[in-house]
């Protein structure tokens, strides 16, 4: 009786993967299957993975540098020639952008490392 149910056990792990597999895609064993927007838009079924997650925190560590950078920057000369709606409307896309870009250009060389590895 007891091995009947060990089996059942282990038959019912194999068939449903556990939340965190199921949740991160650990069960897909290639990154890179579909490819990267414009080369340098991060990919976020790349980075919602275990395995790769722990990278972003650098690169998005830099991309709120930059963002921050860009408002001390931008912020107040484009508000004052432009208005504070025409420059939300140009600021907060490019702000996005910034935030982004150190992510996308990780994911970028990333692959390029996983292609040099595989040969490819």
């Amino acid at each position: 009786m007891q091995e009947i149910y060990e089996t059942s056990l282990a038959r019912r792990s194999e068939e449903r993967p556990g939340f965190l597999v199921w949740m991160f895609g650990l069960d897909k064993p290639n990154l890179t299957q579909r490819p990267q927007l414009w080369g340098i838009v991060p990919t976020f079924r790349f980075w919602n993975r275990i395995d790769t997650a722990r990278h972003q925190v650098p690169a998005l560590t830099l991309g709120v540098g930059l963002v921050i950078t860009a408002h001390l920057l931008l912020t107040f000369p484009l508000v004052v020639l432009l208005g504070p709606v025409l420059a939300l409307t140009i600021l907060l896309p490019l702000f996005a952008g910034l935030g982004l870009l150190p992510l996308g250009l990780f994911e970028r060389w990333l692959r390029r490392e996983i292609a040099a590895r595989r040969g490819g």
